[in-house]
């Protein structure tokens, strides 16, 4: 699985598996190696598209699955806000590319990391003394990417770029504070729906400006 830092597959765990489960049922029961050799193409083919979809589009696989799992009732059987959460650090590769956007490669660290801490949230949420090192351990992440953009913007010139980002910036404050707000909301309450979603939109925010800045070139 893809922790971030160029390392691990490039392609999602549950797509990847999910392929090669089918390749090896449809292989087990094939006896023309002419089917079976297009068959594992074809397989190659899929994973190296959603591999280069995720690196223009950041947050393009989590939305595939979250949007397969509506489309498919699952929100009947499956809290979609956990799984969507659970699932938020699998496209966690950092691309490598060229960018006229300065620290671009440090964003995309700190963003990482920031993902993966809060896809961690559901699993730890049992424990007190382990959430709340959690909790330590996301705001910290939310430091360093803010950090990160303050010195990104630092370094831009005035102009449309700037501008654009700094707009991000704002919006991932905003979704930052009311992840915050669905925090205390859950000590009072014990109850996960709005802090799942909140840390959802904490994702979405950090895929748009991930979004931004893979397309700023």
């Amino acid at each position: 699985m893809s922790r971030g830092g160029g390392s691990g597959l490039s392609v999602p765990d549950p797509i990847k598996l999910t392929l090669s489960y089918n390749l090896s049922f449809f292989l087990r029961f094939s006896n023309e190696p002419f089917k079976s050799e297009k068959m594992q193409a074809d397989v190659g083919n899929v994973q190296r598209s959603f591999d280069s979809v995720e690196k223009t589009l950041p947050g393009f696989t989590w939305n595939f699955l979250r949007g397969f799992m509506e489309r498919f009732g699952l929100k009947d059987s499956v809290d979609i806000e956990e799984m969507s959460l659970r699932l938020s650090a699998l496209d966690n590769e950092i691309p490598m590319y060229s960018s006229i956007v300065p620290h671009s490669h440090d964003l995309e660290k700190y963003a990482a990391e920031l993902k993966l801490v809060l896809s961690r949230i559901p699993s730890e949420i049992p424990g007190r003394n382990e959430f709340i090192d959690l909790i330590k351990q996301i705001a910290g992440a939310i430091k360093n990417l803010l950090d990160c953009i303050h010195s990104i913007l630092n370094a831009l010139q005035q102009g449309v770029i700037r501008q654009d980002l700094d707009g991000h910036m704002i919006n991932f404050v905003d979704y930052s504070k009311r992840f915050s707000s669905a925090l205390k909301g859950f000590f009072r309450d014990h109850k996960t729906n709005e802090l799942y979603a909140s840390a959802n939109m904490l994702v979405q925010q950090t895929n748009l400006i991930l979004l931004f800045i893979r397309n700023t070139r």
